[in-house]
């Protein structure tokens, strides 16, 4: 599909029009305060067992933090539905992850379905040779939301980089606004098919994974009501209408190409790489993320951590 003319009359951004500016990364340089709350998160660490699991939001005085929170929440819920958090002091692991939660914990409530911190590493396997997330490989994900589950649907992924790959690895990002408008203007028919309910595989630990339960797990693409939103990830389709023994149709085929070639675009996407202490957070529902393949080093393998959260004001 071609995105001539994808310009500033359509909703939603390009990779042009971020490159115009950087209001969508935030410098931890630029947040006073900062310095001090790291002290006073160490000095907490320090005194408690476990801090990853009994942080709370207010558990430390962490005003520079909030500060941070407020303007995750602000980007997510806005017209560009991401931040990037750049040049965080080098820090400990342990203290990066209370750091990471922390400014999580500002954003919203956390989801534990994978852990209340999710660390994102290669594990050897592959996603397409048993029931994994891709997350848990090194491969390539394809553009997508995270979950697959019908009632499991953070709002909000956020990512945080502890070490990252020696090649590839590259974050992607994509307007769903930008990719709804382009589909509405050009491809009404394959607009029409993602607005209708597509069976998805289930890989979400401790759920049931039997074909009735893959054949109830059936939602929209695409959604209009309540504003535009996204819900896909193209393989987990496939595989779900296999396990039903219900092949995509034809339109449906048509459909998901129609959406991939736009997913895939250049022109929409913006690439950019996590290097050490930078954080992602993405709005779940209104930006598709992805990464590149990577190569790693296997004295220093790649490292990330996720967050799911619902936020406190972002639908």
């Amino acid at each position: 599909m071609s995105v001539d003319g994808a310009g500033a009359d359509l909703p939603g951004w390009s990779a042009a029009s971020l490159g115009t500016h950087r209001g969508w990364t935030l410098s931890a340089s630029d947040v006073p305060g900062l310095q001090a709350d790291l002290a006073r998160l160490e000095r907490w660490r320090e005194a408690v067992t476990e801090p990853l699991q009994v942080l709370q939001r207010g558990s430390v005085h962490l005003p520079a933090v909030q500060t941070i929170g407020r303007q995750v929440l602000a980007h997510v819920g806005g017209s560009t539905g991401f931040i990037w958090l750049t040049d965080v002091p080098p820090l400990s692991t342990e203290l990066l992850s209370l750091l990471f939660l922390a400014i999580g914990l500002e954003v919203g409530d956390s989801s534990d379905v994978y852990g209340r911190l999710y660390d994102v590493i290669d594990h050897g396997g592959s996603y397409q040779d048993a029931p994994i997330p891709v997350s848990q490989t090194r491969e390539a994900t394809g553009i997508h939301t995270d979950s697959s589950n019908r009632t499991v649907w953070p709002r909000v992924v956020a990512l945080a980089c502890v070490r990252p790959s020696e090649r590839g690895g590259e974050s992607r990002l994509v307007s769903v606004h930008r990719l709804h408008a382009l589909l509405a203007r050009d491809s009404p028919g394959a607009l029409k098919e993602l607005l209708r309910p597509f069976v998805r595989d289930i890989v979400t630990p401790g759920s049931d994974r039997s074909v009735e339960a893959v054949r109830a797990n059936a939602f929209p693409i695409l959604s209009e009501h309540g504003g535009v939103r996204l819900r896909y990830m193209r393989y987990w389709i496939e595989r779900g209408h296999q396990r039903i023994g219900e092949p995509l149709t034809g339109p449906q085929e048509a459909a998901l190409d129609a959406l991939d070639a736009l997913l895939n675009a250049p022109e929409l996407t913006l690439t950019r790489k996590l290097v050490a202490g930078d954080m992602l957070f993405v709005n779940n529902t209104t930006v598709a993320h992805g990464r590149t393949t990577y190569v790693e080093g296997p004295e220093h393998p790649r490292h990330l951590l996720r967050l799911w959260l619902d936020p406190i004001d972002t639908a």
